[in-house]
């Protein structure tokens, strides 16, 4: 039962770290372009999409589904993040109790 337990451990946290990676580098090169064209923005327009759609869609129209790609990468990147932290904590827990 243990070794199960830490087999899927493993195999579990390496598929969310190889997906957060993914979409890191996703993000960042979304950046990049962003960046080049002049785009910039704060956390709060990450977090709020009317705030976004108000101030930065509206200033920059062309570059939209670049925009809401990046911070929708950026948003999948936070929540694969905390599952992997759960996942660890959760079988870390779990391996505690059963040794």
């Amino acid at each position: 039962m243990r070794d199960i337990l830490i087999t899927t451990t493993i195999i579990v946290f390496g598929i969310l770290l190889l997906a957060n990676v993914f979409f890191r580098l996703k993000t960042f090169r979304t950046f990049k372009k962003l960046a080049e064209y002049g785009v910039a923005f704060s956390k709060e327009h990450v977090f709020d999409r009317k705030r976004m759609e108000k101030e930065i869609i509206a200033k920059h129209p062309d570059h939209r589904q670049l925009i809401l790609s990046h911070v929708n990468s950026m948003k999948l990147s936070f929540r694969i993040s905390a599952l992997c932290m759960a996942v660890l904590t959760i079988c870390g827990g779990v391996l505690l109790y059963y040794r």
